[in-house]
């Protein structure tokens, strides 16, 4: 009997018990994986995603040689140097062999330009920067090939006529830029270029021969730069951490289950003689076989994703992308902390259990959960360690790799203090429910019975709602900025027509543009809306002085300017229905952009901002009026200056584009024609862009964020629910009826999704308010979103109630002891 009610102590068998032991395990593994599918899926898909993402994150951008080919400096020398030959000369006698690329600029319509190249296809260095799609290169004056997009925009095909610069040239093939697919240019034979804007020389170099070379005036010699602070690998392997932490959390409930489940069987091997030590090995042994499984199934799966994947990501990325290029370094990572997250999980279980009695673990009831009292101090002391790291960050106005670092550090600072702040809170919930129904009750007590896993579930779903959050107030914060204005650029139904050196990112800002220039420019628009059906035509006026015109913020926080002010005409105000009676007297600005008016140290600068002989001259804090009725997307007339006051600042005015207002969406054939007419008239045109809109950033972070905490609760309330099945057939056979029992589940879940909603919700909004402690000071902080932070208060834990409420209140089948398995 002796055996029964003790259970051994020391290490009796050695290591064929413990081999023992570990083949006990597995098996008990193959023939149980159906209840460890969860936590199986969870990490398999966390791995999966891991290298999938990292993959991703580490192609996406430009690669560091982008331009350079296989050569690791380059010089760009203007094309109207007059000592060019010379100069290309000195090249080549100092550093060796060299690669010469001729670009001549020319105009396609388009805000984004194209160049017309002579490249030598087996030039030394280019030769990565150049690859046949099909057709063959051009050998002759009279050939060119083209790339895919400017081939489409053109309606070229290989053995079609393609006119430039006057010259009639037969397109030969299609071509691209491997390291760079977003570079447009028609390429023809060397020494075709007759006038070239720029001619860039690759060639090799030491730092040394570099430094010491005296590159001539005028010319930009650059070498291959490495990516700066953290890398996109680094980074997804911190969003690895936080994925796999969150996983933890779940399989520590799901490890927990699994072992009540395997009590009796514990009990038996405890019996017959297996010591604490051999009762832990069994649960650590299964989690390390969960953690290996998963992780190999998971590398599997996103290795296999990837390489079929690769050719077109590379489209998207705008380069091109071998399946290779994966960080493989991070896949042995991400798989290894796979398995450690399991084992860790599988630790809290083995211990709980391990401490059984035998004879309480033979009888097969649940042992009643050990009281512990923990102090909230640990985890107020880590979150408050994030805030103070996110302070120092800068948030989105930092800038640099100890920026990146400390934000990322704040940032899981403050969800493992989250973490540790879940048990506490969770212990706090029976307190506050004394007086509710007494289903209700019985939730709140079961709840902080087993806190171990009703913790864990609240730290998880905490996590889906901080970091949804998160996303949703940064994004706020980003998309309203009333100077570095962002979002949507145009409505799918407006088209704008620039004249050249006026269109958005133009280097040369605000430029006045000739007499010919505006009359061509009003011709073009008026036939381009004909031709949309729509005599909608707003001309835009923009005033400069004599260079451009501009809106700072100075002081702290500020430095950061905005151009692109039209003047408000009598004309733009008359289209956007607004009468002079609703323009406040003195009003020097008018804007839609929120946050704008009333911002501190915003000065109007207007002048000539050159470095040739500047002289800027200020208006301080220009009186801004608020007006809804105008245009909100960034290339839309949003910021104008009144025109009795450009008249008083001397500043000079000309109608620089056309806004276009077509009764419906554009059609790609509608844009494809309006793109030829402006580039025969010399002009660019704008359309929408893929840029998304603040509401679908905000309702798709919100929405994936409560769905992840509704699949979290979901799994833990049937954890937890069957756990206390014996309560559960109890209260049915003293009569309790379907209603209770729906009432019980449906507390349980209301009170974890309320409690994971106001946690995450204001650990969000501490994160940002800190993150953005600069913005704070200079008065740009936005309002909060109210519709997506009531979805997640108000209908997150609604949603959880009532699917708990659902899914719950079935009569269990049979009122008797658990079956010995």
């Amino acid at each position: 009997m002796t055996a029964v009610l003790d259970r051994p102590t020391e290490t009796g068998g050695g290591v064929p018990a413990r081999r023992a032991v570990l083949r006990w395990a597995l098996r008990l593994f193959r023939r149980e994986w159906r209840q460890q599918i969860l936590v199986l899926t969870l990490i398999t898909v966390a791995v999966a995603a891991t290298i999938f993402g990292a993959a991703l994150g580490t192609n996406l951008p430009l690669p560091a040689n982008a331009g350079f080919g296989s050569a690791n400096a380059l010089v760009n020398l203007p094309g109207d140097d007059p000592h060019l030959a010379s100069e290309i000369t000195a090249l080549r006698g100092h550093f060796g062999t060299v690669d010469v690329i001729e670009n001549q600029v020319f105009a396609t319509g388009l805000v984004t330009g194209a160049q017309l190249r002579a490249q030598n296809p087996d030039g030394a260095y280019g030769r990565p920067t150049l690859a046949l799609v099909r057709g063959h290169y051009p050998h002759g004056p009279g050939e060119v090939d083209l790339t895919s997009g400017l081939a489409s925009s053109f309606r070229a095909g290989i053995g079609s006529t393609w006119h430039v610069d006057g010259r009639a040239l037969r397109v030969t093939g299609i071509v691209e830029n491997p390291q760079n697919l977003l570079d447009t240019f028609a390429l023809v034979a060397p020494g075709q270029v007759t006038r070239p804007t720029q001619v860039t020389v690759l060639f090799d170099a030491t730092p040394l021969s570099f430094a010491t070379f005296n590159f001539a005036p005028g010319t930009t010699p650059l070498r291959p730069q490495p990516p700066s602070g953290l890398t996109p690998a680094v980074i997804a392997l911190a969003f690895a951490v936080v994925g796999l932490f969150f996983i933890g959390l779940v399989a520590v409930a799901g490890f927990t289950v699994l072992a009540q489940r395997r009590l009796r069987s514990l009990g038996i091997l405890s019996s017959l003689g297996a010591t604490d030590k051999d009762v832990r090995l069994v649960m650590v042994a299964n989690g390390a076989v969960v953690g290996v499984v998963g992780a190999v199934l998971g590398g599997a799966i996103g290795i296999g994703a990837w390489i079929p994947y690769a050719p077109y990501f590379g489209t998207s990325a705008d380069h091109y992308v071998p399946w290779t290029s994966l960080p493989w370094w991070l896949v042995g990572v991400a798989m290894a902390l796979a398995v450690v997250t399991a084992i860790l999980a599988s630790r809290q279980p083995a211990r709980a259990v391990a401490d059984v009695p035998v004879v309480a673990a033979l009888s097969g009831r649940p042992v009643e959960p050990k009281q512990s009292r923990r102090s909230p101090r640990p985890g107020l002391a880590v979150l408050a360690l994030g805030l103070v790291l996110l302070v120092f960050s800068g948030g989105t106005n930092g800038g640099g790799g100890s920026s990146t670092f400390d934000t990322l550090a704040g940032v899981l600072a403050t969800i493992a203090g989250l973490v540790l702040l879940a048990p506490v809170i969770i212990g706090q919930v029976a307190r506050v429910a004394r007086h509710v129904p007494v289903a209700g009750r019985i939730a709140m007590r079961d709840l902080a019975r087993y806190r171990a896993r009703s913790g864990a579930a609240l730290a998880a779903a905490t996590l889906a709602v901080f970091i949804a959050m998160l996303i949703t107030l940064l994004s706020t914060n980003r998309f309203t900025e009333p100077l570095d204005y962002t979002g949507p650029n145009l409505p799918p139904n407006q088209l704008a027509v620039y004249t050249p050196a006026n269109y958005p990112g133009s280097s040369s800002g605000d430029t006045l543009p000739s007499s010919r220039q505006r009359q061509a420019g009003q011709a073009t628009a008026a036939r381009i809306a004909t031709a949309l059906g729509t005599r909608n035509v707003l001309p835009l006026t923009a005033a400069v002085a004599p260079t451009d015109t501009g809106l700072e913020q100075v002081g702290a926080g500020g430095g950061q300017g905005t151009i692109d002010i039209y003047v408000a005409t009598p004309a733009l105000l008359r289209h956007y229905g607004i009468r002079a009676s609703a323009i406040s007297p003195g009003t020097v600005l008018l804007t839609s952009r929120p946050g704008l008016q009333g911002s501190p140290n915003l000065v109007l600068q207007y002048g000539n901002f050159t470095e040739q002989n500047p002289v800027v001259k200020f208006v301080p804090t220009p009186a801004i009026q608020t007006l809804a009725s105008l245009p909100t997307d960034v290339s839309d007339p949003n910021l104008l200056i009144m025109a009795p006051v450009a008249a008083k600042l001397r500043l000079r005015e000309a109608t620089v584009a056309w806004l276009i207002q077509a009764p419906r969406s554009l059609t790609p054939v509608q844009i494809s024609s309006a793109r030829r007419v402006a580039a025969a008239a010399g002009l660019t045109i704008e359309t929408k862009n893929g840029t998304p809109s603040l509401d679908e950033v905000r309702n798709d972070a919100t929405g994936a964020g409560i769905l992840v905490a509704l699949g979290v609760l979901a799994m833990t309330i049937g954890l937890i629910r069957s756990e206390t099945s014996g309560d559960i057939r109890t209260l049915t056979a003293t009569g309790a009826s379907a209603r209770t029992r729906r009432g019980i589940t449906a507390a349980t879940a209301g009170a974890l999704g309320l409690l994971a909603a106001l946690v995450g919700t204001v650990a969000a909004y501490l994160a940002v308010l800190a993150s953005s402690w600069s913005q704070l000071l200079a008065g740009h902080m936005s309002l909060l979103p109210w519709l997506d932070l009531a979805a997640v208060l108000v209908g997150l834990p609604v949603v959880a109630a009532a699917g708990g409420w659902l899914l719950a209140g079935r009569e269990p089948r049979a009122i008797a002891h658990q079956p010995l398995e």
